[in-house]
């Protein structure tokens, strides 16, 4: 009997261990730093180990650890030309990291790339921009702080 709860064992052991290899990283999600098609879409794709965001206002804050692809922070919906301000600090502690906004017409414009502290207001024309932090094996923080005026709302990317 003890033989055949152990050969029991073994083969669910060797069943769960199959299932789990079989789950790794999406392969866009490897790809996806030096890869703009894969960074426009309009779904994410991404692994992380660890990750935590807070939404206050126009302030989020993103915590990240061994992220890998591309994640939609929030979007801004402009009703009218207008101009946005953000202000950050980003602190990569390792691997490599940057954050892009994306336009309605799929271009996208690097806002910056590792560790920053700094300022930068961007031209919005009418319609729909994605802020996106997009990653490769990267572990760090930021916290962003928008600027808007009334014809700019913010949406959450959660």
């Amino acid at each position: 009997m003890y033989s055949k709860n152990g050969l029991i064992f073994c083969i669910g052991l060797l069943f769960l261990l199959g299932i789990i290899s079989g789950c790794g990283m999406p392969e866009n999600a490897k790809n996806a730093y030096d890869d703009d098609s894969i960074v426009v879409q309009d779904f994410d794709t991404y692994s992380l180990r660890s990750s935590e965001t807070k939404h206050s206002g126009n302030e989020i804050t993103f915590k990240y650890s061994n992220f890998y692809g591309s994640y939609t922070v929030f979007s801004l919906e402009s009703e009218e030309d207008a101009e946005v301000t953000f202000e950050y600090d980003s602190k990569v502690d390792s691997g490599d990291f940057k954050a892009v906004l994306i336009n309605p017409d799929k271009e996208i414009e690097i806002l910056w790339i590792g560790n920053q502290q700094a300022a930068e207001t961007v031209q919005l024309e009418k319609g729909t921009y994605v802020f996106k932090t997009v990653g490769r094996d990267a572990d760090g923080k930021i916290h962003i702080s928008i600027d808007t005026n009334q014809n700019v709302d913010i949406i959450s990317g959660d």
